[in-house]
């Protein structure tokens, strides 16, 4: 009777490990930015192949050089393969309570870009999503000085909604 209890602990063990791994079987592992041996070719090379939209905005001319610089080595592509289309918007807000205009206050941006990503051969939209990235900034009582404050955190939150983006596309990509 000794043998029964052992033999259904082996057995339950057993029985255990090959759930475990008919379950995790199916799943993979594989790094985002890897080589992959399907026929488009590797992530970093499909990357290079999305063209950017033009835009009409400082903030979103900041956004969009970025990306492009980030995507595929400040070039275009010649006969691109994918289209990103990007709707750029920044907000200027401030966190502390003024009492007069010599007072220092805090103040932060916050820039939205909304994209589309379509495939250029069959015009069929891939994805679509929006990012947003905040900066943060000091206010005082010189103009100019303000202003640069606005426009350096504008460039910040930009670059990284940028860098957001590029991983965005990689994930859709990767679908």
């Amino acid at each position: 009777m000794s043998d029964k209890p052992s033999y259904f602990l082996k057995t339950a063990r057993l029985s255990a490990g090959l759930l475990f791994l008919l379950t995790t079987s199916a799943c993979t592992f594989r790094p985002l930015y890897s080589p992959s041996d399907d026929v488009n070719g590797n992530l970093s090379t499909q990357l290079s192949q999305i063209s950017v939209s033009e835009v009409n905005t400082r903030v979103a001319q900041q956004v969009r050089n970025h990306l492009v610089f980030i995507l595929n080595a400040s070039n275009q592509p010649l006969e691109p393969r994918y289209q990103a289309d990007l709707q750029i918007a920044s907000i200027e807000r401030r966190t502390s309570a003024q009492k007069s205009l010599s007072d220092t206050t805090a103040g932060f941006v916050t820039v939205t870009a909304s994209y589309t990503l379509i495939d250029s051969k069959g015009n069929k939209r891939i994805a679509n999503g929006s990012r947003k990235a905040s900066a943060y900034f000091d206010r005082n009582s010189q103009i100019l000085a303000n202003q640069r404050a606005v426009r350096d955190a504008e460039n910040r939150a930009g670059k990284e909604v940028a860098e957001k983006l590029r991983h965005a596309f990689a994930s859709d990509l990767r679908r």
